[in-house]
């Protein structure tokens, strides 16, 4: 498949059952399977990161599935899009609202990622963790981005690859 900027892209339509983040997980893999050991270990980070979501948090429709994951490589740009309907618009909002958070201008993720994991310490009664988009951005090293239409949220994952094992 290629998407709206040329780029050729591999998608994976995610069943929501126990195996579909290790499914995510082996067709990404695959993808990049040319790519140095890094690339490999930070798109399987941000893989299961987000298709953990999409079959937590999406919204199944008439679909079968819960969402796509896809994995796009353009030279050494490695681009990973999750795609899934949303249950409810503050959802979709505040998944935007972190993703804006991480990607502002002289943003330090470091201290996000801190200052979360001391929220969480403070209270682990906390219904949701959200920190997989910022383990993605601290420890895999992607520039997030997002986009909502409609009850579609597409979350992008962008970031340089070494093609060489």
């Amino acid at each position: 498949m290629t998407s709206a900027d040329g780029l050729s892209e591999r998608t994976l339509r995610l069943v929501p059952k126990d195996s579909a983040v290790d499914d995510a997980r082996r067709f990404a893999e695959l993808a990049v399977s040319y790519c140095s050991p890094e690339c490999q270990e930070a798109v399987s980070l941000a893989v299961c990161e987000l298709g953990e979501n999409v079959v937590k948090y999406g919204a199944r429709g008439a679909d079968a599935h819960a969402g796509t994951i896809g994995v796009g490589i353009d030279g050494d740009t490695i681009r990973i899009r999750a795609t899934n309907r949303v249950g409810a618009p503050d959802d979709a909002r505040r998944v935007a609202d972190l993703i804006s958070q991480i990607s502002r201008k002289g943003a330090d993720v470091r201290d996000l990622y801190r200052d979360r994991l001391k929220e969480l310490f403070t209270n682990p009664e906390l219904p949701r963790t959200q920190l997989g988009l910022l383990r993605m951005a601290f420890e895999g090293g992607f520039q997030l981005s997002c986009s909502v239409r409609g009850a579609e949220l597409e979350i992008t994952a962008e970031r340089a690859c070494d093609a060489r094992k």
